[in-house]
């Protein structure tokens, strides 16, 4: 008769090949080892997260989601990590890239999935979008993994939520045909709606990143960037990018530099 034990031998991950970026931004970063020459980076394939030396050629992973994961956002000190999942009852961990383990665990705020994620640029708090049918925004005090504010975001797919560097209770959402420019007061948010005008054609919004407290930036599917103060759009730059999936980050850009039409990479 075959023995049915359990065998004392057991599966260690060495290696994962691949990279999400199918359906998702804002998922690849440099770490701040990658400051002290140390060449890392953070991304995720399926449930697992991945930390990878570029120079020594090898990964450490991260293991704590029960789903796959489909979205990222790094820590303002670029060592923290927060990765949202898919699934029944979804949840975002925060874990250290250094170390990979889990410094915070955030459940029962969204359903479906966890779409897009942002620290504040104190790094004190976190805002998640989710996918049900609100796509509803949350702002998290991460390390007590409680909601601080919870609202609405938009009827139509939200692809990415960021805070104003700047401006600890500013931040921004944007997504199918919209951007939302939301002010976090207390336990409650107050959203208001991009104002295009004549400048600009309404059409679906990829990203946003700022570049002073009063102004922001956006990216667009047919690869515009759009200059906004307050939520009234001041300019574009037509073409910035020739295809449209854009994903920057704009936090040192100028005005000057929309007017000459740069490409900025980091």
């Amino acid at each position: 008769m075959a023995d049915k034990t359990a065998p004392e031998s057991q599966l260690r991950l060495e290696w994962v090949y691949g990279y999400r970026g199918h359906q998702c931004r804002g998922n690849l970063f440099y770490t701040a080892r990658a400051g002290e020459g140390q060449g890392e980076v953070v991304y995720f394939v399926a449930g697992v997260g991945v930390v990878y030396d570029v120079k020594e050629k090898k990964q450490k992973f991260f293991l704590g989601h029960s789903d796959d994961i489909i979205s990222l956002a790094l820590h303002p000190e670029k060592r923290l990590v927060a990765t949202g999942q898919v699934g029944k009852a979804p949840f975002i961990c925060v874990w250290d890239s250094a170390t990979v383990e889990t410094v915070s665990i955030l459940q029962g705020g969204h359903e479906r999935g966890v779409a897009a994620i942002g620290f504040s640029g104190d790094g004190n708090l976190l805002a998640s979008v989710g996918l049900d049918d609100y796509h509803t925004l949350n702002v998290w005090d991460w390390r007590k993994g409680r909601v601080l504010a919870s609202t609405r975001g938009h009827s139509d797919r939200i692809f990415d939520v960021q805070f104003n560097p700047y401006l600890s209770n500013f931040l921004v959402t944007c997504g199918v045909k919209h951007v939302k420019f939301w002010t976090l007061c207390g336990n409650s948010l107050a959203g208001k709606k991009g104002i295009f005008g004549r400048r600009g054609d309404l059409q679906t919004i990829l990203c946003v990143a700022f570049g002073s407290e009063e102004l922001a930036y956006t990216g667009t599917l047919s690869g515009d960037v759009y200059k906004w103060k307050g939520h009234t759009l001041l300019s574009v730059v037509k073409g910035a990018h020739k295809f449209g999936w854009v994903c920057h980050g704009l936090q040192r850009w100028h005005s000057e530099a929309l007017g000459r039409q740069l490409r900025v990479h980091y």
